[in-house]
Parts: structure tokens; sequence; C-alpha cells
């Protein structure tokens, strides 16, 4: 069994959020909504990395919320974080704890895609409406 480090995760979350912040498209993003907070969002996300992946409880936050509160997300978004984890993860960590890494990273996208859905679903149309479009 391949034991995991905390400054394995802390060298992987640094290194996808250096990505994140020069990708074209989840760039702007992150800039809008942490700014000059870097520092700090790194060290929360370290975190949440450590409780995911070694149980250590570090991690206090909603991520749910955070990402509900952020302009509209959608599937791209998240296709796109989750490549580049896919890249990353494997030039950090061996083999079966990269795989362990991007199946997490999968369902926590799954979970917070779904979520962003619902709450962000147009509202519906009434009949008539429906009829004169």
């Amino acid at each position: 069994m391949v034991n995991l480090s905390e400054e394995q995760i802390a060298e992987l979350v640094d290194r996808f959020y250096a990505r994140v912040r020069g990708d074209e498209l989840l760039g702007p993003i992150f800039e809008a909504a942490i700014g000059d907070e870097w520092v700090p969002h790194l060290a929360k996300m370290r975190a949440f990395w450590s409780s995911v992946m070694l149980a250590s409880r570090t991690y206090k936050g909603n991520p749910m919320m955070a990402h509900l509160n952020l302009p509209r997300l959608t599937e791209v978004h998240f296709n796109r974080w989750l490549e580049i984890w896919a890249q990353t993860a494997p030039e950090i960590c061996p083999e079966p704890i990269a795989s362990q890494f991007i199946c997490k990273a999968e369902m926590i996208a799954e979970r917070l895609l779904g979520t962003i859905s619902l709450y962000h679903r147009p509202p519906a149309m009434s009949s008539d409406v429906e009829q004169r479009v």
C-alpha cells in the first residue's frame, strides 16, 4: 500500500491551481471569486483534500454553497476542471493514489453540478406561453 502525505496533497493542490489560474476558461472565474486571496484559498483546498483523502477533518467549509454563489457553472467548466485535475494528479502521486484523487474529484464534480443545475434551473414556462413559442 502506498501512503499519501500532506506534502503530496499540498503539491498537488498548488500545481493544480497554478494551472487553473492560467486556464483560459477557468482562470477568470477563479480570479473574480478569489482575487488576491489565493494564500487562504490554497490552505482551504489543502485542508479539503486532506479531509477527503486522509479523513483528517481539517476542512471547515461548505463547498456546495461556495459553488452555488459563483456565476452559473456548467458541465463545460467542471469537465475542464476535471481534465486539469486528471493531468496533475499522476504527476504528483503514484498510480493508485492518483486514481483515487481523480475518482473522488469526479464524484464531487457530479454532486456539485447536479445541485447547481437544480438551483439554477430556468423557470418552467406556462402552457399558453409554450403554445405561442
